[in-house]
């Protein structure tokens, strides 16, 4: 009889351990019995290609699905509030250089190895920390900052959708100055209010009207973009702006109504877990492509727009050499692929164990890339076509970049199209649908992570885990539909999501490449692709050497590089920015607290608990199986019992008679066990 822990695994063979020695018994896997329906906590899996691999957990559809969710959830809103205004300010097409480099050297390798330790453990953010236990705490700050980012794309999504509802009409309402919002210095674009008097459009920019009964002219000054009806229109009739980030105001109860709506469509999608959200990835990620080759074909076709963006993309080369443009292109390059929150774990966890990860990189970050540069062509046409209406030179036109990119510069151009309701309704659409898929897989981040944490308790109540998330982040949603809520958002924007997720990222890759071994995360790589990817040492080098070091350098210009928080005229007080370092600071303070509760709970001496970290073969077994590691532990067994294989009198003493070559066949089938265990299919992937 040869012991087959295959057996025991799955359920299907028991073998009698009694009527073997202890150095036998001790070899295999001592392992809980296993119910079909009460085994939660480690999945009985499927390898024979029909149906899910993870019959606990569950997997993507298909391959499709997968990629969808990945490119929804790394290709978000920056690439059009973000990117465009970092390439407009810092060179042009040259800042493609300084980008590019940071996006290989800072945001590739961060992107592989959350992939691959997620597909290889089929772990979520929080349980994936089991290759390294005492920096669970990581996970645990990356789903608190998932939280953050929940409530921020979900306000993103409700301004969203009220522009879009208000689309819906024959005339735009920040189309024109006669509203109750608009204000007495609300003004349209000067070559419109020129050509609507019948006035002479001169070179400054500056219009002259000639009145026929009066005999009197009348010089109509170029007008500021400060008094465009569209940023009237958002900040008096969408966020009801108060005068500072205290002065909380009244309540929008319209945009309340839209972050109610935007929460439960987060929830529909997500109520059958990644068997509803890979079906919705196929309007809200398929579908913004369509409408963004829609929108750009119509604005390269308008006056100025072809013109601008050929200026703004013509390479100045001198910006090489600032470092400054360095850094924002290593910040931008860090942000783009979204790693760092735990997402990117939770989504490569429900692909299939060899699903070929090196490709499915190569690709998205290559559509990310592309995504980036469409929208800035977008913005640039935008900017041409709104530099003509206003009559102003194309070196003079200043944008900024986040919410007022958005809402007020692309809206006030799209109003200014033929058929606006149209183009407008599509713009908002396409950005809503972007925000909400990037929205949706922060949120299964959240509940992916709980559920494989504390299995036996959330797992099979799933749905009440999701409907309890949702309703958490409507309440805290709320109160950023209060007149003072863009302040906090910007106060979000520029602490609580930025800085704190460069912090983990160098923690993370010191944890992964220092302790857990980078040797063993580009193996875990290997069994699921089945080869190395090129270049190992260059790999090695990266992870362990080069990473960190740009990771602190990205942390240095972050800091160093920070100013005075302002919005328009107002300066932010110093008790807010406080508040915000504080809230910033709180998901990192998770980190030393569950490290430190982790180190205590430990087993062993100081040095074995610091050092008990599982090897990359290993880590696909639960932590109650305790397998011998190396042949050499079986052979020294054997040594303490008398040099070789017990017989005649000796193993009497275990109840039965067993001859030399009988137990010399079930040492060589354990050992023929030890050694295939690392070519099992994932049979109890945690």
């Amino acid at each position: 009889m040869s012991i087959s822990s295959n057996e025991d695994r799955n359920g299907r063979g028991q073998v009698d351990m009694s009527l073997y020695p202890p150095f036998i018994r001790q070899l295999d896997a001592k392992l809980p019995d296993y119910t079909r329906e009460g085994d939660i906590e480690y999945p009985f899996e499927e390898i024979t290609g029909v149906g899910d691999e993870n019959r606990i957990r569950g997997n993507w559809s298909n391959k499709s699905d997968y990629l969808l969710a990945v490119i929804g959830f790394t290709a978000g809103v920056g690439s059009f509030w973000k990117f465009p205004f970092l390439v407009f300010q810092n060179g042009g097409a040259a800042f493609l250089v300084p980008y590019l480099v940071m996006l290989c050297l800072a945001a590739l390798p961060m992107f592989f190895m959350e992939m691959v330790l997620g597909q290889f453990s089929s772990s979520a953010a929080i349980s994936v920390w089991k290759v390294v236990p005492l920096f669970k705490g990581i996970g645990f700050a990356q789903v608190t900052i998932s939280g953050f980012f929940a409530v921020f794309f979900n306000i993103i999504s409700a301004w969203t959708l009220f522009y879009l509802i208000n689309s819906f009409s024959f005339s735009i309402p920040w189309s024109n100055c006669q509203n109750s919002w608009s204000g007495e210095n609300c003004t349209l674009g000067t070559r419109i209010q020129c050509r609507e008097m019948n006035g002479t459009l001169l070179v400054n920019g500056s219009c002259i009207v000639e009145h026929a009964t009066s005999n009197k002219t009348t010089v109509i000054p170029l007008h500021d973009l400060d008094s465009i009806p569209s940023l009237k229109y958002f900040h008096n009739d969408v966020l009801m702006l108060s005068k500072g980030v205290d002065d909380f105001g009244t309540l929008n109860w319209y945009l309340g109504l839209c972050v109610l709506v935007c929460w439960i469509a987060v929830f529909l999608c997500l109520f059958q877990g990644v068997k509803s959200s890979g079906k919705v990835v196929y309007i809200s990620v398929i579908f913004p492509f369509i409408i963004l080759t829609v929108l750009l074909t119509r604005l390269l076709t308008l006056d100025g727009s072809i013109s601008a963006v050929l200026y703004f993309l013509t390479p100045k080369w001198a910006v090489l050499k600032d470092l400054h443009v360095w850094g924002e292109a290593a910040v931008q390059a860090f942000y783009s692929v979204s790693c760092c929150s735990g997402g990117l774990f939770t989504i490569a966890s429900y692909s299939r164990f060899h699903n070929h990860l090196y490709k499915d990189i190569c690709l998205v970050l290559i559509v990310d890339v592309i995504v980036s540069l469409i929208g800035c062509i977008l913005t640039f046409s935008a900017i041409g076509f709104t530099c003509f209406e206003f009559a102003i030179a194309l070196d003079k036109f200043h944008i900024r970049d986040g919410f007022h990119l958005v809402f007020v510069f692309l809206a006030e151009a799209l109003a200014g199209v033929p058929v606006a309701p149209l183009y407008a309704g599509l713009f908002f659409i396409m950005i809503l649908l972007v925000v909400h898929a990037t929205q949706m897989f922060v949120v299964e981040t959240i509940v992916s992570s709980l559920c494989d944490e504390y299995p036996e308790r959330l797992r099979r109540n799933r749905r009440h885990v999701l409907t309890t998330v949702c309703a958490l982040f409507i309440c805290l949603s709320i109160p950023f539909c209060l007149s003072s809520g863009l302040y906090w958002m910007e106060l979000l924007t520029q602490f609580v999501l930025t800085w704190p997720l460069v912090v983990i990222a160098f923690l993370e890759c010191m944890a992964i490449n220092w302790i857990y071994g980078v040797d063993n995360m580009l193996d875990n790589a290997k069994w699921i692709v089945g080869h190395w990817p090129p270049c190992y040492i260059f790999w090695k080098i990266l992870f362990k050497f080069i990473c960190p070091l740009v990771y602190l350098s990205i942390l240095c210009f972050l800091w160093l590089d920070w100013n005075s928080i302002e919005y328009e005229s107002y300066q932010f007080p110093y008790w807010s920015i406080l508040a915000a370092w504080g809230i910033a600071s709180l998901p990192l303070l998770l980190i030393p607290i569950i490290g430190s509760w982790q180190f205590c709970i430990a087993k062993g001496s100081i040095t074995q608990k610091w050092w008990r970290i599982p090897e990359a073969r290993r880590l696909l077994l639960p932590p109650e199986v305790e397998i011998a590691s190396s042949q050499r532990d079986l052979q020294e067994n054997i040594q303490m019992n008398g040099g070789g294989p017990l017989t005649g009198a000796r193993s009497s003493e275990f109840g039965h008679q067993t001859d030399g070559k009988s137990i010399r066949s079930d040492v060589k089938s354990v050992g023929a066990t030890i050694n295939t265990i690392p070519k099992f299919e994932r049979e109890t992937a945690i």
